[in-house]
C-alpha cells in the first residue's frame, strides 16, 4: 500500500507526468481550465515552460502525485509509464485511495489492465485515456480521447479530458481506450500511405503536385492526412509533430494485438515495411510525413 499522502487534495488539481509533445498541451489546457497542475518532466527546460504559464515544478513522480486528485501520464512507452507509476518515487508512492490515474499514452489493452490491478491494491482508480491526435493538434485542442475504464470514473474526469480534447469516448472497461486508439492507428497509417503513394506517383510523373493534394482533398479520396501531412509531403518538410520511428514502434503494438486476435492487417503491416525503410534512410527523427522519402527512394532504386 503506498503511504498516505502528505498534502491533503485540492479540488480540480492534476498531477501530470511528462510535458514533451503532447503534455505541453495537456499542460496549458489544464491551466487554462482553472486546473491546479503540479507537473514533473525529466528535462528541466520543460518545467521552466511549465512554471511560466504558471504550473508547479515537482521533483518527482511521487511529488507531482501528493495532493492530486488526478494524475495524467503523457509518456512515449508502456516502459516509461511503468517506471513512472512503480518506479522509485513513483506515482504509487506519493497516491491516495481514491485517486485517479489517467495514462494517455498507446498501450495494448492487456498492459492497460495490468496498470488497473498494480494500482487497485494501493486503491488508486485507472482510466486508459488514449488520445487520437498529435502534439500539434493537442496545442489545438483537436483531439479525441478514447477512455477504457469504470463509467463513474469517467464521469467525474470528463471536465479533465474536456479541457483538452475536442471530444471524448467511454468506450468500456479498463483496455477499451488502448483497443479504440489502435483500431484508429490501423486507418490512419493506411491513410498515410495511400496519400505518400499517391504523391510520389504523382511527382514521378511530373505532375504539379500542389494541384494534385488540392484534387484529392476535393474528391471522394479525402482524408485528414491530407490536411495534417500533404504539404509536408510536398515542400519535404519533415519538422516533427511525432516521429517515423514512433509510428513504426506503434504498428509493432497494433501487429501484435492483431496476431493475438488472428486478425489480418495487410495495410498496416505494409506501412510497417515502409517506415523501417524510411528510419534505416535516416528519417527516423522525422515526421511520419517522411514515410514518402522510403518511396521515392525505393522508386529510384537507392541500395
Amino acid at each position: 500500500m503506498a503511504a498516505p499522502s502528505s498534502v491533503d487534495p485540492l479540488p480540480r488539481t492534476v498531477g501530470l507526468i511528462g510535458i514533451g509533445a503532447m503534455g505541453r498541451g495537456f499542460a496549458r489546457h489544464l491551466l487554462d481550465a482553472g486546473f491546479t497542475v503540479r507537473g514533473y518532466d525529466i528535462d528541466p527546460a520543460r518545467l521552466t515552460e511549465f512554471v511560466d504559464w504558471g504550473g508547479a515544478a515537482m521533483g518527482s513522480p511521487a511529488e507531482a502525485a501528493s495532493g492530486s486528485n488526478w494524475v495524467v501520464t503523457s509518456l512515449p512507452k508502456h516502459h516509461h509509464v511503468l517506471d513512472a507509476l512503480f518506479g522509485n518515487d513513483g506515482v504509487r508512492d506519493g497516491s491516495h485511495p481514491g485517486q485517479i490515474v489517467i495514462d494517455t499514452s498507446t498501450s495494448l489493452p492487456a498492459q492497460s489492465r495490468d496498470l488497473a490491478m498494480q494500482l487497485a491494491e494501493a486503491g488508486v482508480r485507472f482510466l486508459d485515456a488514449s488520445v487520437s491526435g498529435t502534439g500539434a493538434t493537442v496545442m489545438h485542442k483537436d483531439v479525441v480521447v478514447l477512455v477504457g475504464g469504470d463509467d463513474t470514473d469517467y464521469r467525474e474526469s470528463e471536465a479533465l479530458l474536456a479541457a483538452f480534447s475536442r471530444r471524448s469516448y467511454h468506450l468500456g472497461p479498463v483496455g477499451s481506450g488502448a483497443l479504440g486508439k489502435l483500431i484508429i492507428n490501423v486507418v490512419v497509417v493506411g491513410n498515410r500511405l495511400a496519400l505518400a503513394e499517391g504523391l510520389n506517383f504523382g511527382m514521378a510523373s511530373g505532375m504539379n503536385t500542389e494541384m494534385l493534394l488540392q484534387i484529392l482533398k476535393d474528391g471522394p479520396t479525402y482524408s485528414r492526412a491530407m490536411d495534417l501531412k500533404g504539404e509536408k509531403m510536398i515542400r519535404g518538410d519533415y519538422t516533427p509533430e511525432s516521429t517515423l520511428a514512433q509510428s513504426l514502434s506503434g504498428t509493432t503494438l497494433l501487429l501484435a494485438q492483431a496476431q493475438e486476435l488472428g486478425v489480418p492487417l495487410f495495410l498496416t503491416a505494409l506501412y510497417s515495411q515502409v517506415a523501417q525503410v524510411g528510419v534505416n534512410l535516416g528519417f527516423g527523427p522525422a515526421d511520419p510525413a517522411a514515410l514518402i522519402e522510403a518511396l521515392k527512394a525505393m522508386s529510384r532504386g537507392d541500395d
